[in-house]
């Protein structure tokens, strides 16, 4: 297993508010010290217009803090820049075109969060801070443009919630007065109460040990409320809404903790608080010094700690649970989708060394084989374009937006025409994932192949690279008529992205390899 060594992380959060930097000094994924924060408002929500789509401006602000934030990182002497971009960006129409041309400005590559990510990534920094494994924790988080209940037991989430509404949010749709009137808070707070009834239902049979609270606006409630910055009782949380209500912004931003920009959202942000704790029966939450960035940091960390392959998909992988209660929903084969996923992984494992494949890489074939048929739930003809449309509008835990887009490519391609750049799903990633998408691609062709009389044939394979040459070795005692045909018809796209001759032969158990 791989050790982090007192490497330097650095981590960027592109928010709807403000975008945050975090540098840490990691000895562990479970020990980290942060050694710089930084803080820039930027209120990107208020930029998204009407129609949803982020413009110019919004583009050139957000690049020149990333450039600024880099070379931060960089005099800090970060191995690593992770950054991440929430509710703004992924609600615009224009978000992957945004985030694609702040990569070609800043050489920062910005992955955007769905909801649920989003949520998990805050739970587990939360749990972190706390120290929480066994126990239950809900994390509040209330950013700009959205709000995320985390219920955590360690690092494993439970439940994952997200609403869309913030206090960036809120506060431009019904916050016109200053002071606001009484009009606009009753108007606001009816909001809130409609917008949580969904997520108060899910939780309304759950019973936690204790309750977190991340990021800005909470943590200055807390400040307010407790000189330690420790703790928020519903009771001090509604008496301090009260009064900041009947505030101008000028006043609040001389209030101890408060900034300027922070004080024209800090009365929206406060009701939803409120009226999230009062809804969950909420007394008093505790403040957490982690939120979105360390949550980024952590997940890294433990990505690269983790350096042992599984032998074959594991639904004990937090990820891969995911895909399989998606390909459970959609009625998969699942004695296929598993067949075919353990071919991909052996082949995958065979030739990674050979081509430069990552550990981060096998997963995203993993998932992609286990979901490769989902289409069949909509129609059998072309059922592969529907399995890339199933994927790519489904909340998958533990990956990326630009992830899952890649594996529902991957998935997309186990059949039919190979990769085209007028296919817009494909055309739309960088260059080094339209790559990956090729490579898995194939693998996942060649694996689908393998099982193609959907009975398991295949008991093992061997793969020996050569120069511009690659033999598949077959374990099995069976017939495999129907598999040598099916993977000699489809090994083009293979024989393609690693630019080699592919051979495919049949060996009999007694004549087989020991794994």
């Amino acid at each position: 297993m791989a050790e982090v060594k007192n490497q330097t992380i650095a981590a960027i959060d592109i928010g709807s508010n403000s975008i945050k930097l975090s540098v840490v000094q990691a000895s562990a994924s479970d020990s980290f010290i942060v050694v710089l924060q930084e803080r820039e408002r930027i209120r990107l929500g208020e930029m998204l217009n009407a129609e949803k789509i982020l413009p110019s401006e919004a583009l050139q602000k957000v690049s020149e803090v990333i450039t600024r934030f880099r070379l931060i990182a960089e005099n800090r002497k970060a191995s690593k820049i992770l950054a991440v971009a929430t509710a703004s960006v992924r609600e615009a129409l224009n978000g992957n075109d945004f985030v694609q041309e702040i990569e070609k400005k800043t050489g920062v590559k910005v992955e955007v969060l769905s909801a649920v990510e989003e949520a998990r990534l805050i739970g587990l920094a939360a749990a972190r801070f706390h120290g929480i494994k066994d126990k239950l924790l809900l994390n509040i988080d209330i950013g700009g443009g959205s709000t995320e209940l985390s219920l955590m037991r360690g690092d494993l989430p439970e439940k994952l919630l997200s609403f869309k509404l913030g206090s960036v949010s809120l506060k431009n749709k019904f916050l016109f007065s200053d002071p606001p009137k009484e009009k606009e808070l009753k108007q606001m707070r009816s909001e809130i109460r409609f917008a949580i009834m969904r997520p108060v239902r899910e939780m309304k049979e759950v019973t936690w040990d204790i309750v977190s609270g991340t990021s800005g606006t909470i943590l200055n409630l807390v400040s307010l409320a407790d000189a330690d910055r420790k703790k928020l009782s519903l009771k001090k949380l509604i008496a301090i809404n009260e009064k900041l209500c009947k505030m101008t912004n000028a006043e609040r931003a001389t209030l101890p903790s408060i900034s300027p920009s922070r004080a024209e959202v800090i009365i929206s942000g406060g009701c939803i608080l409120e009226e999230v704790m009062k809804a969950l029966k909420i007394d008093v939450l505790q403040a957490s010094g982690y939120a979105l960035r360390e949550g980024v940091i952590i997940d890294y960390l433990k990505k690269i700690e983790t350096e042992q392959m599984p032998s074959i998909p594991s639904v004990e992988d937090l990820r891969l649970k995911g895909i399989f209660a998606i390909g459970r929903r959609y009625g998969y084969e699942e004695k296929h989708a598993l067949q075919v996923a353990c071919l991909a992984e052996k082949i995958f494992d065979g030739i990674a060394p050979f081509y430069k494949l990552k550990r981060s890489d096998r997963i995203l074939l993993s998932a992609a084989a286990l979901l490769h048929n989902i289409g069949y739930y909509v129609s059998h003809e072309s059922h592969h374009k529907h399995t890339l449309y199933l994927i790519k509008h489904s909340e998958i835990i533990g990956f990326s937006e630009s992830e899952k887009l890649i594996i529902a490519n991957i998935a997309r391609y186990h059949r039919g025409k190979m990769p085209q750049e007028k296919h817009p799903d494909f055309a739309v990633l960088r260059e080094r994932e339209k790559d990956l998408v090729w490579k898995l691609g194939g693998i996942l062709r060649l694996a689908n192949a393998l099982d193609r009389s959907y009975e398991s044939r295949i008991k093992d394979l061997k793969v020996i690279c050569e120069k511009r040459k690659i033999t598949i070795l077959l374990v099995s005692n069976e017939s495999c008529e129907l598999e040598l045909e099916a993977v000699n018809a489809r090994k083009d796209m293979f024989e393609k992205a690693f630019g080699c001759k592919l051979m495919v032969a049949l060996e009999r158990f007694q004549n087989a390899f020991q794994p």
